[in-house]
């Protein structure tokens, strides 16, 4: 009976082990744009997009988490995000009706924690 007990202890505890070696967790760093919505001048895209910017610094790291793509092959600690940088351009577009609209971009750059999935 104790034979049996002591090899079921080191059959768990190597179980554990082995579940433990699935791959050690890394810092992922990324960066993605993200486009606001045309406006008529460019003070105006560039006010839209200081307000884009206000709103995605004000995020938690789960909500960041929600907000930006990473692969789907990648188990992600959404707890883990992290903001590093962001900054507004406004690109010139040409509207369907021909006229000339500015819109704001937004570019974050930012990290996180991932492991491959297995």
């Amino acid at each position: 009976m104790i034979k049996v007990m002591s090899l079921a202890s080191v059959m768990l505890f190597s179980s554990i082990a082995v579940a433990g070696l699935g791959g050690a967790s890394q810092t992922v760093i990324s960066s993605e744009s993200m486009s606001g919505a045309p406006a008529a001048s460019k003070d105006a895209a560039l006010a839209a997009g200081k307000t884009m910017i206000m709103e995605i610094n004000e995020k938690s790291p789960y909500e960041l988490s929600r907000s930006v793509h990473y692969s789907s092959n990648m188990q992600v600690d959404v707890n883990s995000f992290e903001l590093l940088d962001s900054h507004v351009t406004v690109n010139e577009i040409v509207t369907n009706e021909g006229d000339i609209a500015y819109q704001p971009v937004i570019n974050v750059s930012y990290e996180f924690k991932a492991r491959d999935r297995d």
